[in-house]
């Protein structure tokens, strides 16, 4: 008897089977909230240009996810999924826990020092609900899936450590000789989750 998941299976064109298009769309809604960020922390006010921006980002977002689902379950996929695919998909919600925790974070320290009472708490909490529920998310990946997947999940996680770690050590190498500004502690957590969320997307469709 089959699946319901090879039930539905269909093909698609060779850039959606192998991912391709959801790497596209990764990569564009990356540079979209980095422009977004950048915006919202200039304090310029331009909000029509930072709300097409944010409109676009969360667009192209979601339509990363829909291209991620379809590149795991294409009938004409190259490497049909053999594995339990709970890890893969979570992947969209653990890198938009990811941007949801930069964007509270640039949001906070922004209008939080002219707020007082309920809101500048809430402000102030939001970035930690992100942080930790992309950790219960990534605990529950570990716990639930397979071997294979398990593995996978762990070696993403050791190279985007290592990863941000030695990006995050020329920075700083390279800011105490020169007139860069240092990295601020609070944004290495997105930088490693987008890092993650790229690497354990390739590792899953690579070997999963």
């Amino acid at each position: 008897m089959t699946s319901p998941d090879s039930q539905k299976a269909r093909i698609r064109h060779p850039l959606r089977a192998n991912g391709l298009t959801a790497l596209a769309l990764l990569f564009l809604t990356i540079g979209l909230f980095i422009a977004f960020a950048f915006e919202l922390a200039s304090g310029g006010g331009d909000w029509p240009v930072i709300g097409g921006t944010a409109a676009a980002m969360v667009i192209c977002f979601l339509l990363w996810a829909r291209e991620n689902h379809i590149a795991n379950t294409a009938a004409n996929a190259p490497r049909p999924p053999r594995h339990d695919l709970s890890a893969i998909r979570t992947i969209p919600v653990q890198a938009g826990m990811g941007l949801g925790y930069a964007a509270t974070v640039l949001v906070s320290a922004l209008y939080v020092p002219g707020l007082d009472g309920f809101f500048k708490g809430f402000l102030q909490s939001l970035p930690i609900g992100f942080l930790a529920g992309w950790v219960v998310v990534w605990i529950y990946v570990i716990r639930e899936s397979d071997e294979m997947i398990r593995h996978l999940m762990i070696l993403s996680t050791a190279v985007s450590a290592g990863a941000v770690l030695l990006a995050v050590t020329v920075w700083g190498l390279l800011a105490m000789h020169s007139d860069l500004p240092g990295v601020a502690e609070i944004y290495l957590f997105p930088a490693f989750a987008i890092v993650y969320a790229v690497v354990s997307a390739f590792l899953t469709r690579r070997y999963a």
